[in-house]
């Protein structure tokens, strides 16, 4: 058999494997997100259908056989080529971010920066999040809602420069001796808009409102959910009464990703019990043993992997190209049917009913997704679930901040964004702060 036959032979016989190997990929895919029938078919019963094709094309003259092989080649490499490109997007936006901003841009991975505050002789860390690290190690009996506290913490970088914060008692991203007020006057709930990604500590919103609010505590962590927040009231603020609490609602999140994810680990619904808690405040030294403990193990595995670096599963099957072109298997929109209304409405109802017992005022902050304004696909979704979730509000009688008409009048939406798809620059900060500010030197008047 001749170098052509070989070689168009196996260009066909690999693409057909190909083909076959992603349908069965996106099949199991399918099932996990319980995709419909009709996107199933499309997707998995067009790569099954394809592999046919490419193997009743082994019955062609050699010379169509060899076109056609080649084309394939052409395509592979190509769309090779531009999955390297967008996996190195990222990078890439942080570099313009930082041109942008006219900050220094520091290449580093986070766990390269923690190795060299670590050979300062610096307690430096990755920064813990209980969604990430905490829920995944219920089985420990022990379910953190902080990070390591009293710890050099390294955050996130978007804007060409990493977030590095000095953790408080608690593992959260506060000044020092907060947690010791006679009287705090804000208390913020949140996810990492709330704690502070990715700008300097002092230009964070919750930074921006502690200026005019001198007692504000800030206990927002990445990835924190409706059910993740109702755990942080229970556990500190039930003891430390704050006059006001903020609940900072982050549409593109919170409900259905964070909540539906949340409610599968019984340590945390436990807290829709009224009173239950684990009584974290008097567990710190156990927390910063169990948090160590995760964070290290995950903390060698990645200067492992940077030592000598596997190639990605994500990069064979294309992932960031099928993203980028929307042939993922789940549907992008919000899906306002997937939002379980009813556990949201029950913690909200419970988040109030906790802050009237000490005579605090209970207000909801919703921050809009960056999404609804720059991706009309988006948009109908984030409009439906913003109706749900502003009735539940309205049907509770609690009082809420909008931030979506303040951003939607910006006339550079975009200069509110350290990039697209990430969080508020510093600009972005003030106006949050501006507004949330406003609504309470209102409310206060009255």
């Amino acid at each position: 058999m001749s170098r052509q036959h070989w070689f168009a032979d196996l260009a066909l016989v690999t693409a057909s494997l190909g083909s076959g190997a992603a349908g069965l990929l996106v099949f199991r895919t399918a099932q996990v997100y319980h995709v419909g029938l009709l996107r199933q078919v499309l997707f998995v019963g067009g790569l099954m259908f394809l592999g046919i094709v490419f193997l009743a094309c082994l019955r062609l003259p050699l010379e169509f056989r060899v076109t056609l092989a080649m084309t394939l080649l052409s395509i592979a490499v190509a769309a090779y080529g531009a999955e390297a490109y967008i996996r190195e997007l990222p990078r890439l936006r942080v570099r313009w971010a930082a041109r942008r901003f006219g900050i220094p841009y520091d290449a580093r991975s986070q766990i390269e920066v923690v190795r060299d505050l670590r050979a300062e002789e610096k307690d430096a860390w990755p920064a813990a999040f209980p969604a990430w690290e905490g829920l995944p190690a219920e089985q420990e009996g022990l379910l953190p809602l902080g990070g390591i506290s009293t710890a050099t913490t390294v955050f996130c970088n978007e804007m060409g420069q990493y977030v590095v914060y000095f953790s408080d008692e608690h593992g959260f991203h506060n000044p020092q001796g907060i947690w010791s007020s006679p009287r705090l006057d804000l208390a913020v709930l949140g996810d990492s808009f709330v704690q502070g990604a990715c700008v300097p500590s002092e230009q964070n919103f919750v930074a921006l409102l502690r200026a005019e609010h001198p007692a504000t505590l800030n206990l927002g962590m990445v990835g924190n959910g409706p059910l993740l927040e109702l755990a942080g009231l229970r556990e500190f603020l039930v003891d430390l009464k704050p006059g006001t609490v903020l609940w900072v609602f982050t549409e593109g999140n919170d409900v259905p990703f964070d909540l539906d994810r949340e409610k599968g680990f019984p340590l945390l619904t436990a807290y829709l019990q009224p009173g239950h808690r684990q009584g974290l405040q008097g567990r710190q030294a156990e927390i910063d043993r169990l948090l160590r403990r995760l964070i290290d193990r995950e903390y060698i595995a990645r200067q492992r992997a940077t030592i000598a670096p596997e190639v990605p599963s994500r990069f064979l099957q294309l992932w960031s190209l099928r993203q980028a072109l929307g042939l993922h298997v789940g549907d992008p929109g919000m899906n306002g049917a997937l939002v379980d209304l009813s556990l949201f409405r029950r913690i909200l109802q419970e988040a109030q009913v906790a802050t009237q017992s000490w005579g605090g005022r209970f207000i909801f902050v919703y921050l809009p997704a960056e999404a609804r304004y720059f991706d009309v696909g988006y948009r109908r979704g984030y409009d439906r679930l913003r109706e749900q979730v502003l009735g539940v509000l309205l049907d509770l009688r609690i009082p809420f901040i909008d931030l979506h008409p303040p951003i939607v009048r910006h006339p550079d939406i975009a200069e509110l964004y350290a990039q697209r798809g990430k969080h508020f620059s510093p600009a972005g900060n003030r106006l949050v702060a501006e507004t949330i500010l406003g609504a309470l030197r209102s409310r206060a008047g009255n």
